[in-house]
This record gives structure tokens, C-alpha cells and sequence, in this order.
């Protein structure tokens, strides 16, 4: 046989061989436009390459670490800027309050009929075979290309249908939350990424117990999380949040105790990123969180943009007074906007972005030009 015909006989069986198994591979399939989903912190967004991407990722922490707003603050953005975009959120473990709902800006919807794009189906189940089965139907019967943000809270609240009809004590325990996991993420990890849609999977994490009294913990690795080996693989990213201390808090009186006239305005979240695309592991982002903020805007966008123009020298302080450089100036005045050389207090500096969202959105992205693209 000649060399010609080999390849002729290779690539006509290939291509036979694709069409006759077309439901078990994706190679027939369009593959969707990449884009990435802004996190909603500048900050968090550059140690991200820009953002989050289609495919899985997954968010680990500690109870009020902020895991689940965060989710809602990406599934928010991918609903306001990519095309065609609609949210589903997994709820296994019953925690969707009026409050958060309000604080993303989000609108979730329970009757599927009422799914649109640009809203979040809410689907309560805590079944992972139910689950899986939904997911990967959705993939498949999807002739709309439109893309999904799903959100899973928690990984750690899904049970398998065998174990729900059994007793507690002949259900499978650490094992069979590992085995489940690495069975769901072979299932769907190759169709999230290849039809555009985006998965983070929400996990808690628990102490490491050291039997050794006398070994040497590591400070910065004294958590693990569930669901075995296989859901450390399968994600691009897993970005551990650390749980709120005292010092986390961002008060009205910054270097005073916490009383009835020192209100809490907020507090900076806390995140380590443990595994990454772009050779950021291991780096640990804070940004700022201000409470009470709906619709989406609770990371406190106007404080990070300060923060940085202060920490780069755009921004000097003089005890109480904040003066603003040449170069600064500037470029608010290059964009139309007007301003004080100079505001007392930090707080009239923050009021002076929170009152214009052009000076906001202009400061912001001098701070992406002249900072973070370095």
C-alpha cells in the first residue's frame, strides 16, 4: 500500500469513526468564542490574567469568607457582559436569603419557564446523580449556544441517590464524597470548557489535624478541603478565602476599638490563590468589601482605586489632607471631569468617586493602565 493511501485510509476511518460515536466525543462540536468575567476587584482581577474564563474553577474557605459572594459577583459580571449568558445556581445546602440575593444584583428565577437570558435559575438539589444528569442534558440540548454560569453551593451538601435511601450508618463517608466528585467531573469537565460555559464549585474546608504534637505546622497550609485528589486536577483555578478577622474589619475611626460610634463600614477579604493558569500560586490578594451595598456592588471598588493611587504615589498624605499629583490631575481634566487639588480626610476623598461614577470608571482605568499593566 502506498503512502498516499495510508493517510487517505487513516482519514477516511477517522472520520467515519467520528460520525458513528458523535454522542461520547465533542471533535464534531464548534468550540466557543474564549472570554474572560471580571471578579469585580482590580486587584484580584490582575492576579487572574484579567478574569475568570470558561471552564471549572473552584472556591474554598472557611464559613463568612466570602465564597459564595464572590461566585455571585462573577456569575453578575458574565451576565452583564457575555452575550447569550444565562446563571444556574445549585443550591445543595439551602443558603439563599433574601440578603444575598439583594446584594448581587441578580434575578433568580424557580420556575424554568421564566428563564431568560441575563437571569440565574435557582435549582434546589442536594442530589449529585440528579445533578450530573441535568448538567450534562443541558450541555447537550442546548441548540440556543447559549453559555452558563453555574454555581455550586457546596460541593460538601451533594449526596449520591444510594446513599440517601441507605441509614447514616451505612452510608459511604470519606470515600464516596471523593469517588462522587471525581465521577461528576469527568462527566462534564471537557463540555464546560469546550461550549463556553463556567463552573465554580464552592467547598469548605476543615482544620488539618497534626497527630504529631511536636512536627512543625506549616502556617500557611493548616486547612485541607473535600471531595479527594480528582477536584485539585480538574480546575483552572481554586482560590482558598480566608475567614474575617478583627483586623479585617474597616471601620469609620480606623485606629479605634469597635463601639456604637466607631460604625464597621466593611472589611477586607482574603484570598490565596492555591492553584492557578498564569504561575500565580501562592500569592495572597485582600480587597475591600463594603456592607450594605446592593446590586452587584459590594466590593468596594472606589476604595481599591484609592488604596493603589495612594500606594504608587498618585495620591500623597499630609496628616489629614489627601493631594492629588500633576499627572492625575491631568487625566481628570483630559476626561472632563472636575476636582480638588486636595480633600481632607479620606473619606471625603472616597465620597468624591462614590458621588460620580465617571470619576470612578476614569480613575479606575488609570490605575489598570498606569499600575496593574506593569
Amino acid at each position: 500500500m502506498s503512502k498516499s493511501k495510508s493517510k487517505s485510509g487513516s482519514k477516511e476511518f477517522t472520520e467515519a469513526f467520528f460520525k458513528s460515536n458523535k454522542e461520547y466525543h465533542y471533535n464534531l462540536e464548534e468550540r466557543a468564542e474564549d472570554y474572560l468575567v471580571s471578579s469585580g476587584s482590580m486587584i484580584l482581577d490582575s492576579v487572574l490574567g484579567g478574569g475568570l474564563g470558561a471552564g471549572l474553577h473552584r472556591f474554598i474557605g472557611a464559613n463568612e469568607g466570602g465564597k459564595t459572594n464572590e461566585a455571585l459577583h462573577v456569575m453578575f459580571n458574565m451576565l452583564k457582559t457575555v452575550k447569550n449568558s444565562k446563571g444556574l445556581f445549585v443550591m445543595a445546602e439551602g443558603r439563599l436569603n433574601n440578603d444575598i440575593k439583594e446584594r448581587s444584583g441578580i434575578k433568580f428565577v424557580y420556575d424554568p419557564s421564566e428563564w431568560a437570558v441575563g437571569t440565574c435559575l435557582v435549582f434546589e438539589c442536594h442530589i449529585m446523580d440528579t445533578m450530573v444528569d441535568f448538567l450534562r442534558g443541558l450541555l447537550r440540548n442546548n441548540p440556543d449556544r447559549e453559555k452558563f454560569c453555574i454555581v455550586i453551593d457546596s460541593m460538601d451538601g451533594l449526596i449520591t441517590k444510594e446513599d440517601l435511601e441507605k441509614s447514616s450508618s451505612e452510608a459511604r463517608k470519606v470515600a464516596g464524597g471523593a469517588l462522587m466528585t471525581s465521577d461528576f467531573l469527568k462527566r462534564i469537565s471537557l463540555g464546560m470548557s469546550k461550549f463556553g460555559h463556567m463552573c465554580i464549585m464552592i467547598s469548605q474546608v476543615r482544620t488539618n489535624i497534626n497527630l504529631n504534637p511536636y512536627a512543625k505546622q506549616d502556617p500557611n497550609n493548616q486547612t485541607n478541603s473535600s471531595g479527594g485528589n480528582a477536584i485539585l486536577h480538574y480546575p483552572d483555578w481554586i482560590l482558598e478565602f480566608k475567614k474575617q478577622n478583627k483586623g479585617d474589619k474597616i471601620l469609620e475611626k480606623p485606629n479605634q476599638q469597635i463601639t456604637h460610634d466607631n460604625k464597621i463600614f466593611g472589611h477586607n477579604a482574603k484570598v490565596v490563590i492555591c492553584k492557578s493558569t498564569n504561575e500565580t500560586t501562592g500569592q495572597i490578594v485582600t480587597y475591600p468589601i463594603k456592607h450594605g451595598r446592593i446590586n452587584g456592588r459590594s466590593i468596594w471598588i472606589e476604595r481599591e482605586v484609592i488604596d493603589m493611587l495612594l500606594m504608587w504615589g498618585y495620591i500623597e498624605q499630609s496628616g489629614a489632607w489627601y493631594k492629588l499629583d500633576e499627572e492625575l490631575l491631568k487625566h481628570l481634566k483630559e476626561n472632563g471631569l472636575e476636582t480638588k487639588e486636595a480633600y481632607q480626610g479620606s473619606q471625603a476623598l472616597y465620597d468624591f468617586l462614590e458621588e460620580d461614577e465617571k470619576v470612578t470608571l476614569s480613575l479606575t482605568e488609570f490605575v489598570k493602565n498606569k499600575i496593574l499593566s506593569k
